[in-house]
């Protein structure tokens, strides 16, 4: 029982984890490091790394991100990406809370963001804009 409980807490621990690694490297523009990071599905909608280094929305030089937390994390059996028409399993759904800062302003925002299995842990599904899609080049 201990051990079942165990793996359910670092479940949801680490994806959580990887989740503030891609935002950490984002917030330092390390855009390089984050590519290793993406689910291959959302590495072909970019179209390969310098695409994905080029098109990355950067965060404004005077905004910082001050702090991030995990809301919720829930593992789920399957999940349907709508706006990809994808579905996978065994998908980390989390809400995370960011905190952040432009000159004097400060404010929090929650974004719900999915992760998905692959070999050494998870990756995520982070995918250009519509307007950025390799496929609408």
């Amino acid at each position: 029982m201990a051990g079942r409980r165990l793996r359910k807490v670092c479940q949801r621990l680490y994806p959580a984890t990887f989740e503030m690694r891609f935002m950490r490297l984002h917030a330092e523009g390390k855009f390089d490091d984050m590519w290793e990071m993406l689910a291959e599905d959302a590495q072909r909608a970019w179209g390969g790394r310098d695409a994905f280094m080029r098109g990355m929305p950067r965060l404004d030089d005077d905004v910082e991100l001050l702090d991030m937390q995990v809301v919720n994390v829930k593992v789920l059996e399957g999940w349907t990406d709508q706006a990809h028409q994808r579905t996978y399993r065994n998908v980390a759904q989390m809400v995370m809370r960011y905190r952040v800062r432009q000159q004097w302003r400060e404010w929090t925002f929650d974004r719900q963001v999915h992760l998905v299995p692959a070999a050494g842990g998870w990756r995520t599904l982070c995918y250009p804009t519509r307007a950025r899609t390799a496929a609408s080049r």
